[in-house]
């Protein structure tokens, strides 16, 4: 009898183990870029701008921040690395904590080059004045055009400045750009676990419901508890797949009203 249990068990470990061993190999795949250290308001790690351009930059947002409190920084990065740019510039604004606390009045300005991306990220006080279809503006308006004519500099002051005065309510923005259609509120990161476990419960369910048609054969004390373990341990395995897969691919669908390129591709 012992025997006959010990096969059982060893399986239903062995899938569960796969099952999160998996998830965190795809996890350390999604976040394989690290975040870097908050240096000042303006982060060049491709070291693009030239010193005067990235000090006059670090005045002005400093300056801003000082007559507004709401915090803004410029992050160029040589490349992604593979992350995706919406998730990596979310990773950025939380990790270096943009905005005063409770207010959450941050804004990321992310620039990378060999994706040839660009994204602002806002926090939700800001989101009010500096929009989804705002931002599109600066960046297919104001920044775009001056990366693609080879004006890397004069497209992160011409963005910088835009994005200031956006706040501030001086600069004026197209109420609507061609071809865009402005999105709903997105889900967020917590309603993707939320889904993810409510998925990988029944999936648990399923599984541990397989696993005790196992105990009525066996007939069972310790066959009942190996069939409610393992099904505990599969659900929530594949709730932790789920809710990262899902958001991975909310994620890739999200509207690109914050986000654009200047590669050969329609901006």
């Amino acid at each position: 009898m012992r025997g006959r249990l010990r096969k059982p068990l060893i399986r239903f470990l062995l899938v569960g183990v796969w099952f999160l061993s998996s998830a965190l190999t795809l996890a350390s795949l999604v976040f394989a870029l690290d975040v870097p250290p908050l240096t000042g308001r303006v982060v060049d790690l491709a070291q693009v701008l030239p010193a005067n351009v990235a000090a006059s930059l670090a005045r002005d947002l400093e300056a801003h921040e000082v007559k507004t409190s709401n915090q803004v920084a410029l992050l160029i990065l040589p490349s992604l690395e593979g992350e995706p740019l919406e998730t990596f510039a979310h990773r950025v604004a939380t990790t270096w904590k943009l905005g005063q606390k409770g207010t959450d009045n941050g804004v990321l300005l992310l620039l990378a080059l060999r994706e040839r991306k660009v994204r602002i990220e806002v926090g939700y006080g800001l989101e009010g004045t500096l929009t989804d279809l705002r931002s599109a503006h600066i960046i297919r308006q104001e920044i775009v055009p001056r990366l693609r004519s080879g004006d890397l500099p004069g497209g992160m002051v011409a963005g910088v400045q835009a994005i200031l005065d956006t706040i501030e309510g001086t600069y004026k923005a197209e109420e609507t750009l061609p071809g865009q259609v402005r999105s709903g509120q997105e889900p967020t990161a917590f309603e993707y676990v939320i889904i993810g476990i409510v998925v990988g419960t029944l999936a648990g369910i399923v599984l541990s419901h397989g696993l005790q048609r196992t105990r009525a054969l066996l007939g069972s004390l310790l066959a009942f508890l190996v069939a409610q373990f393992a099904g505990m341990v599969l659900g929530l395995a594949a709730a932790g797949v789920t809710a990262l897969l899902l958001w991975l691919m909310l994620q890739a669908n999200r509207g690109g009203s914050r986000r654009g390129g200047w590669g050969d591709g329609v901006v």
